[in-house]
């Protein structure tokens, strides 16, 4: 009865910090500004929407590929749950400064009800460092895009060549950890801090045989399940260009079509920015500002950056609310809760 107070405690936490990210997120965009904004894009908000609604479905596709392992509690969760459960992550995510902070936990929390502890933090961790891959090689695809397509001068395809250079090298560094496990490598690094050296000798002590357990996990989708492995990446590269697709919406809705190329370059740059201050709470202030050094870059005008960065930030507050709504929501689609079974 304790763990189950301590479980609904901690559901109840995520949604009340949710709650107050999106009551903030809309008094720093106004009211009547988020009125006159979806007025002015009128019917071209609804596919803008639908946009994230297809992107949560090919995030969660990723995921099922990861968690499918072959083991009888992989099949408990279904995808609509799982759909139910990444959007919601998503929604915390979006609410909490540190990206990570908040979502994975709270997915954690709710897979392990279907697959188990170990099971569902070795799923996690594999997507987190899924979607962290995906992310560093559309960066690196984009500056690819920007050199050959931007006419630039030589000290800005130099900083982009090693803006290129270090995406390479943290790609690198996570396929490190995909193929000999990742926990117990950053629990040694962590070690050497002299005042969580207590702490986590004492989790290495006590969760050894979980720890090696969960490192098998991660290491068994990239050396023994190869084929899902790349086909977790190839969705989740190709959910980051699809996402684009709102920006194009965007403009349409403006009366000013740009190019594709146009769309992918401004949602690189804009998520890098915004990704290097990753710190900043809601991402307020760096996102608007990696949107006016794109539109600047490409010549376009600032007025529309101002524009489309307000849009995103309505639609990431639907979505927002949506994913907090959804986390109050149990969806019976089949999906086997782990007591369920042994009771």
């Amino acid at each position: 009865m304790g763990v189950f107070k301590k479980r609904i405690s901690a559901e109840n936490l995520f949604f009340v910090i949710g709650v107050v990210a999106l009551v903030v997120m809309v008094y720093k965009i106004g009211i009547f500004p988020i009125v006159d904004n979806i007025k002015q894009t009128g019917w071209w908000f609804l596919p803008i929407l639908l946009v994230w609604a297809v992107a949560y479905l090919l995030n969660t596709t990723s995921a099922m590929l990861i968690i499918r392992d072959g083991s009888p509690e992989s099949s408990n969760i279904k995808f609509l749950n799982l759909y139910k459960i990444t959007i919601s992550t998503f929604a915390y995510n979006a609410a909490t400064p540190v990206g990570l902070a908040g979502g994975e936990p709270y997915k954690i929390m709710e897979l392990k009800k279907y697959i188990g502890t170990e099971n569902a933090t070795s799923s996690v961790i594999l997507f987190s460092m899924m979607h962290i891959v995906a992310h560093f090689s559309f960066w690196m695809f984009s500056i690819l895009l920007a050199i050959f397509y931007i006419p630039m001068s030589g000290k800005w395809i130099a900083a982009l060549s090693v803006t290129f250079g270090i995406c390479l090298l943290l790609v690198y560094v996570f396929f490190l950890g995909y193929r000999k496990g990742l926990v117990s490598n950053v629990l040694n690094i962590l070690a050497k801090i002299p005042f969580l050296k207590g702490k986590i000798g004492k989790i290495r002590e006590e969760k050894q045989d979980s720890i090696q357990l969960i490192d098998k996990q991660i290491a068994s989708l990239h050396g023994e399940r190869k084929r899902r492995f790349y086909l977790s990446l190839g969705i989740e590269f190709f959910s980051r260009v699809f996402t684009c697709s709102e920006i194009y919406f965007m403009f349409l809705a403006f009366g000013h079509p740009v190019g594709y190329v146009d769309c992918i370059l401004i949602m690189a740059f804009t998520s890098l920015f915004a990704n290097i201050l990753f710190f900043t709470p809601l991402q307020l202030g760096s996102r608007e500002g990696g949107f006016l050094l794109a539109f600047g870059g490409l010549g376009l005008a600032s007025s529309w950056a101002i524009s489309i960065s307000l849009i995103t930030r309505i639609r990431e507050a639907i979505w927002m609310l949506i994913g907090l709504l959804l986390a109050k929501i149990t969806i019976c689609d089949g999906s086997r809760l782990l007591e369920k079974r042994e009771d």
